[in-house]
Parts: structure tokens; C-alpha cells; sequence
């Protein structure tokens, strides 16, 4: 489909071949979108903004960061914050879904670029990342005027800017000059070289450290606020995604070598995705300027790649059957593929797994709306009651 936006010629693609043909065959064609360029001025050259020959350095040195022994040392951190935070949670009491996962993805991607006490003792820094990316959406439309004018949205927003990128700074700052390197993200970026031998500058570790809030941040807790919802409105489910996890953990906590064996809920999360996949368009530009956005949500409800592609069927994810290439790829696809997918699967898998453990959510839950911007945000408040397991 082609129409206007705002003046400008969009593309809209949402079939596999045309999918994969943007994204891997003449990747190399489209550049980054509109969207995403403006955020430079903010957020600098970081992984989701840069290009070319930045992006392939910038991606080879971080890449290490997101290993198998890496992850396995955030997921002990994961599992802290969600435990921190559900000991506040009482049977009966009815929570803001997507409130609560807002602030345990903000905790975790604080504790893992930090250290597993900074969300706890930093309250200022997660307080100023929630205010940016929580209203970050109107900034990629209205950027050049919306900043500058004189409302109080957006002097709080652009002081919340301000004061994070200094936080950040110092913290970077700070690091440098300790003898203690830290056991953190933060250290790995600091200790990655490139092929040269050569690390990154202070304003690169600024320019990623942004870009993992920002891509680390909303888009994880909105995969589990959805998530969070299906399961409440489908409470068969949600029951055979406790007794696994029950199963799985017996009378222990849950610890990160569960990971791997919750089959079934990670085939939740999965499903989750599927219908309500966080970043729900991919946006790239040709060279005459045509915007080109990839669906997909529509890519994901297609009833040519799924059989009843509206129903919340987890174990489709589950048989062996083959699926069709580039019909799935709520973390996009091709060399640009989120370098942070298995990072945010455990966190969605090990934190539900947490919660499925000491609650159950009471099914009886309105359709929710949608409101599809950059991320799928609920359009309103997904208020779910808990109940004790």
C-alpha cells in the first residue's frame, strides 16, 4: 500500500519476500528512517541510530557483551528486581500492569548496565529515564517545535534530558577513575576493542548506554504487559504455565538455568509477541526519500502463516512443524536484529516465571485497545487483580 504522511510517500510492506528483501537482500539500499535519524540530535550514534561503517564496529565490540556466560550474569540480576518488587505486591490488591513492568525492566536494565545496587540507591537516574522514554513518542513527530515550546510536558522532559545525559557522563566519568572495573555491562563496553585495538570514547559509551534504555527499557515491558494480559484473560493458560513452572523449580526459587527448561512459557512470551509485537513497524528510507514501513503486526496476523492468526495458541510454538522464513520477527530480522533478543526473552521468561511462582491474575479482563506509535502501548490502563498461587 502507498499513501502520504505529513507530506511524505510511505510505503507499507508487510509480506515476507518484500520484508526480507528490505532487510537482508538490499539491506545496503534503505537507510534508517526519519524517525530514527531524528533521535541523533538526542541520542547520538548509538547502535539502533548509526550506520555504515560505525554500526559494524559498534556491533562487533558490543556483540561479547550478550554471550552465554554474560546473560547468565544478568539473569541473576532480573531475577533480584523482580523479587524486590513483587514483595510489595498483596493478594487481592489490583495492579497497573504495565506500571509495574515499566519500573522492573527499568530496575534491571539500570542494575545490568550499572551494577545490581544502582536502581536501588539511584532512584534519580531510573526516575529520569522513565520521564524521557516514557514520552518519547510525541518528540519523533514534533522534535524541532515541541521542545522549545514553553509547556510545562516539555520543560519537564527536556530537564529529565538534560539531567540523565549528565548522569551518565558521570557515571562514565567515575569509572574511569576507579581501580574498580565493575562486574557490569558498563565494564564489558569498557574493556571491548575493535579490530584496530582501539576502545570506545567516552561520548560512544554515552551514545549506547542511551540506546540500551531506550531499546531496553519500553520495549521489554511492554512485551510483558501483554503477556501479563493474555494470560489473565485465558486462564487455562495461564494455569498450565504455572504447573510447569511449579514443575520446573519444585520447592526452589526460581534461578537462571530454568531458563531453558520453561518450554511452555517461553512459547508464551513468544505468542505474546506474535499478536502484540512491541515494535509493531520497522521503519527504513529509500534513496528518493520514500518512507518505507514493514508491518509487523499485520506480518503476524496473517492467515496465510498462521492458522487462526487471532487466537492466543501457544503451542503453535511448540510442534515441529516448519515455519515459513520472515513471518515472525518481533525483534526484526537480518544483520540489524536486536542484539538484545535473548537478554530480553529470559527477562520476559524468568520474571513471569517469578511472578507465576507466588501469583495468579484473575481472568476476568476487558478487550484491551491498542495504541500502535513507535511501540504498541495499551491505549489504557491493563488493571489486573493478583490472587496468591
Amino acid at each position: 500500500m502507498r499513501f502520504r504522511v505529513l507530506g511524505r510517500d510511505v510505503l507499507l510492506l508487510s509480506h515476507p519476500e518484500d520484508l526480507e528483501r528490505v532487510l537482508i537482500k538490499r539491506r545496503d539500499v534503505y537507510g534508517r528512517s526519519a524517525q530514527i535519524l531524528a533521535l541523533r540530535s538526542l541520542f547520538g550514534q548509538g547502535l539502533l541510530a548509526s550506520d555504515g561503517a560505525l554500526w559494524k564496529r559498534q556491533r562487533a565490540m558490543i556483540q561479547p557483551s550478550f554471550d552465554r556466560h554474560a546473560l547468565t550474569r544478568y539473569a541473576c540480576m532480573m531475577l533480584d528486581c523482580i523479587a524486590r518488587q513483587i514483595a510489595e505486591w498483596r493478594p487481592g490488591a489490583v495492579r497497573d500492569v504495565h506500571v509495574d513492568m515499566m519500573r522492573y525492566t527499568r530496575e534491571t536494565i539500570c542494575s545490568v548496565l550499572f551494577g545490581s545496587a544502582f536502581a536501588v540507591e539511584h532512584s534519580e537516574i531510573a526516575n529520569d529515564v522513565s520521564t524521557v522514554f516514557g514520552d518519547l513518542r510525541s518528540e519523533l513527530l514534533y522534535l524541532r517545535v515541541w521542545r522549545w515550546l514553553p509547556f510545562g510536558r516539555s520543560l519537564k522532559w527536556n530537564h529529565a534530558v538534560a539531567a540523565l545525559n549528565d548522569s551518565v557522563r558521570n557515571i562514565i566519568e567515575a569509572r574511569r577513575a576507579s581501580s574498580e572495573p565493575g562486574d557490569d555491562l558498563l565494564a564489558e563496553l569498557m574493556k571491548a576493542r575493535d579490530t584496530q585495538g582501539a576502545s570506545m570514547s567516552d561520548e560512544q559509551l554515552h551514545d549506547e548506554i542511551l540506546t540500551f534504555f531506550l531499546a531496553g527499557h519500553e520495549t521489554a515491558a511492554i512485551a510483558l504487559t501483554w503477556t501479563i494480559y493474555l494470560l489473565a484473560r485465558y486462564s487455562g493458560i495461564q494455569r498450565i504455565a504455572q504447573k510447569e513452572v511449579a514443575g520446573v523449580t519444585e520447592n526452589d526459587a526460581v534461578r537462571p538455568e530454568h531458563y531453558a527448561q520453561l518450554r511452555y512459557l517461553t512459547a508464551v512470551v513468544k505468542e505474546a509477541m506474535r499478536l502484540y509485537p512491541p515494535v509493531w513497524s520497522l521503519g527504513r528510507q529509500a534513496a528518493d526519500g520514500t518512507e518505507i514501513w514493514l508491518c509487523i503486526y499485520a506480518l503476524h496476523r496473517d492467515d496465510r502463516w498462521y492458522g487462526r492468526p487471532d487466537d492466543f495458541r501457544p503451542e503453535r510454538w511448540l510442534d515441529d512443524e516448519p515455519q515459513r522464513p520472515f513471518t515472525y520477527m518481533p525483534f526484526g530480522t537480518g544483520p540489524r536484529m536486536c542484539i538484545g533478543q535473548h537478554f530480553a526473552m529470559m527477562e520476559a521468561v524468568l520474571g513471569l516465571a517469578v511472578i507465576l511462582k507466588q501469583f495468579a491474575f484473575d481472568p476476568h479482563l476487558e478487550p484491551a485497545e491498542v495504541n500502535p506509535w513507535i511501540t504498541l502501548r495499551p491505549k489504557q490502563p491493563i488493571l489486573v487483580r493478583v490472587s496468591a498461587e
